[in-house]
C-alpha cells in the first residue's frame, strides 16, 4: 500500500514538473509554409483577400475569424486571425510562376498553454501549426481548382424581357474588384429595402450601359425589382429606375462569375448567327443572380442569367435595281417570354 502511495506521489510530482516545463516554454512563434497553386495570381489574391471567403478555406473552421489589415496590389496582404480567442498576425505573399502563383503564408503570435502542450508532445510548434497552414493552403487550392473551373454556359435563345421597375445604386470600379464591390453594394441595397419596408418583386440584378469585355473599368448598377417606380431624395446613393419590354438573347451561366466574359461572348455569337443585332438603345445589359451568395457558397452551383438587348434584322426580296435591301426591325416575336 505504501509503495502504491509512493508511485502515485511520484506520478503527481512528475505531472507537476511536466506542467511547469510546458508553461515555461517559449511563448512566441512564427511559422511559414508555401504552396504553388495553378490558378492565375489575380484570382488567388482576390479570393484570399475577400474576408467573407475565409470560411471556405480556413483550416480552423468555426473557431477562427479573420480581419484584413493591409493589401498591396495583388502582391501581399496582412491579416489578423483570431483562433479560439487568441489574436495571431498573418501575412501572405503572392509570386507569379509559370503555371500559376506561389503563395507563402506566414503566421506569428503567442502560444497558450494548450498549444505549448501540443508542441511539446508533438515535436514542436511547427508540427502543430505548420500542419494547419498546409491544410489552409491545400483548401485554397482545392476550392479554386474544383469550384472556379467547373462551369457550364447555355444560350437559351431570344426572349422577351418584360418591363421592370427597380431601385438601383450606381458605381464604377476596376474589373478585378467588381465581385467584392458588387457584394457590398447588394448588402447595402438590401439594408435600404428593409429599413424603408419596400416590397421587392424578384431577385437582385445588375445592369450595364454597355458590355466592353476588354475594359479595365466597369460602370454598373446594382438593382432590386419593385412594384412601382420609386423616387428618392436628391443626393441619395439609391435611385429609382425603369426599363420597358425589350427583345434579348438569354444565356445561363452555371458556375463562378469569372466566366461571365465567355458567357457574354457566346450570347453575341448566337445573336450574330441568328440575324439579331445588338441594340443597347432598346434595353439593358442585365445579369440576374438566380443562385448566389449568401444562400450558396459553392461557385460551381451559382446560376446567373444574362440578357443581351437585340433587334431582328429582316431582309426584303432582292430586286434588279436595288442591292441595298436590309431592313431592321424591333419585332418582339420570340421563342419564349421572361
Amino acid at each position: 500500500m505504501r509503495i502504491l502511495k509512493y508511485i502515485l506521489l511520484l506520478l503527481l510530482l512528475f505531472s507537476v514538473a511536466f506542467m511547469v516545463f510546458v508553461a515555461t516554454q517559449k511563448g512566441d512563434y512564427k511559422i511559414t509554409r508555401s504552396k504553388e497553386i495553378k490558378v492565375s495570381k489575380d484570382i488567388v489574391f482576390s479570393f484570399v483577400s475577400d474576408s467573407t471567403s475565409f470560411q471556405d478555406w480556413s483550416p480552423w473552421k468555426s473557431n477562427a475569424t479573420l480581419k484584413n489589415l493591409t493589401l498591396t496590389s495583388n502582391d501581399s496582404l496582412s491579416q489578423l486571425i483570431n483562433i479560439s480567442g487568441i489574436a495571431n498576425k498573418s501575412s501572405m505573399r503572392f509570386q507569379k510562376t509559370k503555371d500559376g502563383v506561389l503563395v507563402t503564408w506566414e503566421i506569428k503570435g503567442s502560444l497558450n498553454f494548450k498549444l505549448k502542450f501540443l508542441s511539446v508532445v508533438q515535436g514542436g510548434v511547427g508540427s502543430v501549426l505548420g500542419k494547419e497552414l498546409n491544410n489552409g493552403l491545400q483548401n485554397i487550392d482545392n476550392y479554386l481548382i474544383k469550384e472556379l473551373t467547373s462551369y457550364e454556359i447555355k444560350v437559351n435563345g431570344a426572349v422577351t424581357k418584360h418591363m421592370t421597375n427597380y431601385i438601383q445604386q450606381i458605381d464604377t470600379c476596376n474589373t478585378e474588384d467588381f465581385h467584392k464591390v458588387s457584394k457590398k453594394m447588394l448588402q447595402n441595397m438590401m439594408q435600404f429595402v428593409k429599413k424603408n419596408e419596400i416590397v421587392i418583386l424578384g431577385l437582385p440584378f445588375i445592369t450595364y450601359e454597355n458590355i466592353n469585355l476588354n475594359k479595365k473599368e466597369i460602370v454598373f448598377a446594382m438593382c432590386v425589382p419593385v412594384e412601382e417606380e420609386i423616387l428618392t431624395t436628391p443626393g441619395s446613393e439609391i435611385s429609382g429606375g425603369h426599363f420597358d419590354e425589350f427583345l434579348a438573347v438569354k444565356t445561363t451561366l452555371v458556375g463562378d462569375y469569372s466566366h461571365r466574359k465567355e458567357a457574354w461572348s457566346k450570347a453575341r455569337a448566337f445573336a450574330k448567327k441568328n440575324k439579331l443585332k445588338e441594340e443597347p438603345s432598346l434595353g439593358k445589359f442585365i445579369e440576374i443572380y438566380k443562385v448566389s451568395l449568401p444562400n450558396e457558397r459553392k461557385p460551381s452551383k451559382w446560376v446567373t442569367e444574362l440578357y443581351l438587348p437585340v433587334r431582328r434584322i429582316e431582309y426584303a426580296p432582292k430586286s434588279k435595281t436595288d442591292t441595298s435591301n436590309e431592313v431592321t426591325s424591333t419585332s418582339t416575336e420570340v421563342t419564349s417570354k421572361q
